[in-house]
């Protein structure tokens, strides 16, 4: 009863439609069966009257049998062949209803009246079901808020990519090239064809973004020239040709499906994986390159996207000539086999060491901790703000007792960008200003790493600020009135570019650093290298001068220096990267609106002083505990999205637990953790995914609630 009395609140205006439905139904059954000449025959008065009665009853009924059917309850804007297959079932049975309720009640109807009724019925209930949809697809096709793609291949092969484009993914079909040129000048599904040699008009006329290749023969020439077609616009190109090597296969269809579309339906319902990786053909094509070059260590593509890095982190712009001026724009990036050795080598460089005393959130992934106690230092960590930042919400340290645990003994407070939201640093550096006079340089021993780092602390004077922005490439803030991206804010940064960051490598991560008076930038990249190679000072790229084989180790260092097939991603990854950001904006308005809507807690990642890099969307829903809050998480994945926590504070895990902290003394850090959660968020989700997230969540979240 209980359940009832949901579904009637849930559905009230689908029933109220689906009982003006059936009734208009058999209403106009009976005009067009007795409306004859342009006049009415008279014996439809006889068949009005028995409509009339038994109109309310059947009204009960198919109400009833539709509850049964499960035609309610649903979320109609994703309306399938499930959904349909019940409809069907159920004007079998509301049909026979009609037939022998007026027979054995009543009055027989004519033949032509049930069957004329049902047909209508039938067409309606299904309208009011699949209208939203098959509105969505419609938009989708007209190209709303979508980028144009181009389809190469006029056969069944491009004809399955386009239903593919059709159906919800992030680009919409423009036109068609057929490299035979034999539907040149025609139609096909109303896309316009072009012959192969006027791909790049066709190209420039559409504002392509991405261009899938279809046609499974063709030769090495002509996808040459597709390719450089593409690389000259810098568009995305999709290979799919060796899809269709086995035609008319089903399973190599539905592998092609879940590439193109990413998530994909499973059991009837769709499946939203939390953060896949969005790598497309012109990374895989770099990686391939990488390796057909003989360079698959660090190399000269580790270097480029070094300069690149650096470009972007002082322009915010991707399409930096970094070759015309490679002197500007070298020795200010290294590139790491990950983020946390790029955090671990920022403090091995900073002089971090046993007794030292390093500052750092309480909440944050153990990686932001780990690194300084891999050098021998002590971590002190600190409480958040309560409910996190006022204006952004996020889980931020709080500043007031950061001041309160600097001492004689710290040497570094790490900063973390959560979810790619720029912390306050401009505070944090006024607080080790502030506390200066505790701060002591160490003294150098005569080594060379020792030596740099004694000359670094004594030139900052200071407690160093370092960024753990693992999650934040791209983000900005406004710092004394200028504009500053990230890696270009703190005194030494380090970013990850794991495979589930907004920019990936596979695994990987950089350091970069603010100029230091008095100390080079290149002695500073020069360090990093030693430390990242074994302290061997000569790399591969530099012994393979003529008479430059011999090489010396400068100290016992470590190996986790980036390698040429990783940057061949990042490369590639750095030319889609200002779309992957603004894609990840779009799809955080309809996010925001629904929670909003909801009344959960979001982070707000753009403010007129902040813009986000959008990496994470984390929710907290007020009134829950972790119990309930993992029941909700469970609930999402029953419906197939995958959610997650980001995160569970350090001070909850063993390992810190085992050096003597406590939960108990973080109630803010515990009290942001117990009711949050981490909603699907990436750039291989469709509108269509987005709008799925949105009403599972309200859907799980209002039943929560009641």
């Amino acid at each position: 009863m209980e359940k009832l009395k949901k579904t009637i609140k849930n559905d009230l205006w689908v029933i109220l439609l689906d009982a003006i439905a059936v009734n208009v139904s058999y209403f106009l059954a009976l005009i067009i069966r007795f409306y004859v000449d342009n006049q009415f025959n008279p014996t439809v008065e006889r068949f009005l009257l028995v409509f009339y009665r038994f109109a309310p009853y059947y009204t009960i009924a198919c109400i009833a049998v539709f509850y049964l059917f499960r035609l309610y309850g649903g979320i109609w804007r994703y309306a399938g062949i499930n959904d349909m297959n019940r409809i069907i079932s159920a004007s079998f049975v509301t049909c026979a209803i009609h037939v022998l309720g007026t027979i054995l009640f009543f009055k027989r109807m004519p033949i032509t009246y049930y069957v004329i009724g049902a047909v209508i019925q039938f067409v309606l209930i299904s309208a009011i079901r699949f209208a939203y949809r098959l509105i969505r697809i419609e938009q989708k096709r007209m190209g709303r808020n979508l980028p144009a793609a181009t389809i190469v291949g006029t056969g069944e092969n491009g004809l399955y990519i386009k239903y593919l484009l059709d159906s919800g993914v992030a680009f919409r079909p423009a036109c068609i090239v057929d490299v035979e040129n034999k539907y040149v000048g025609s139609l096909i599904d109303g896309l316009p064809v072009y012959e192969i040699d006027q791909i790049e008009n066709a190209l420039s006329k559409y504002s392509v973004q991405c261009v899938f290749l279809a046609e499974e023969n063709l030769d090495s020439e002509l996808r040459d020239q597709i390719k450089k077609a593409c690389e000259k616009n810098h568009i995305e190109l999709r290979d799919y040709s060796s899809y269709f090597s086995f035609s008319g296969e089903s399973d190599q269809f539905t592998g092609m499906q879940n590439v193109v579309k990413g998530p994909a339906e499973k059991d009837g319902k769709r499946n939203i994986p939390f953060s896949p990786p969005d790598i497309g053909e012109l990374e895989i094509g770099e990686v391939v390159e990488a390796m057909r070059s003989g360079w698959i260590t660090t190399g000269p593509r580790t270097k480029l996207l070094e300069r690149r890095l650096a470009a972007y982190i002082e322009t915010g712009k991707t399409d930096v000539d970094t070759e015309s001026d490679i002197t500007r724009w070298s020795n200010r990036v290294v590139c790491l086999n990950s983020g946390t050795a790029a955090e671990e080598l920022n403090l091995k460089i900073l002089g971090i060491r046993e007794g030292d005393e390093v500052i750092v959130p309480a909440y944050s992934y153990t990686a932001s901790a780990s690194a300084a106690v891999h050098c021998g230092a002590k971590i002190i960590f600190v409480d958040i703000l309560k409910d996190g930042d006022p204006v952004y919400h996020m889980p931020e340290m709080d500043y007031e007792k950061l001041e309160e645990a600097i001492t004689e003994k710290t040497k570094a407070v790490i900063l973390v960008d959560l979810g790619g939201i720029v912390c306050d640093y401009e505070r944090v550096f006024e607080i080790v200003k502030r506390k200066k006079d505790l701060f002591h340089p160490m003294e150098s021993d005569g080594t060379v790493l020792n030596d740099l780092s004694s000359r670094i602390q004594k030139a900052l004077g200071r407690v160093a600020v370092v960024s753990d922005c693992a999650h934040g490439l791209g983000a900005s803030r406004i710092i004394n009135g200028e504009k500053k991206y990230t890696g270009a804010i703190a005194d030494f940064t380090s970013f990850s570019f794991h495979a589930v960051k907004n920019f990936t490598t596979a695994e990987g991560g950089a350091s970069s650093w603010l100029p230091i008076e008095g100390i080079s930038n290149s002695e500073i990249y020069q360090t990093f290298q030693l430390l990242s190679l074994h302290g061997q000072n000569k790399d591969a790229l530099a012994k393979t001068k003529i008479g430059a084989w011999e090489y010396d180790i400068i100290g016992p260092w470590y190996k986790c220096n980036m390698t040429d097939i990783m940057a061949a991603i990042g490369l590639r990854q750095l030319d889609r990267y200002l779309g992957l950001l603004d894609r990840r904006a779009q799809m955080m308005k309809k996010y925001d609106e629904v929670c909003n809507e909801l009344g959960i807690s979001h982070m707000i990642h753009h403010t007129s002083d902040m813009d986000s890099s959008n990496h994470l969307y984390l929710i907290r829903i007020p009134g829950i505990d972790t119990e309930q809050r993992n029941e909700i998480i469970e609930k999402m994945a029953e419906h197939g999205v995958m959610t997650n926590v980001h995160y569970k504070p350090m001070p909850m895990m063993t390992a810190y637990k085992n050096m003597g902290w406590d939960i108990k003394d973080f109630p803010n850090t515990y009290d942001y953790y117990h009711n949050l959660i981490t909603i699907p968020f990436h750039t291989l989700l469709t509108d269509e995914d987005v709008e799925y997230v949105c009403e599972v969540l309200k859907e799980v979240i209002t039943k929560a609630r009641s």
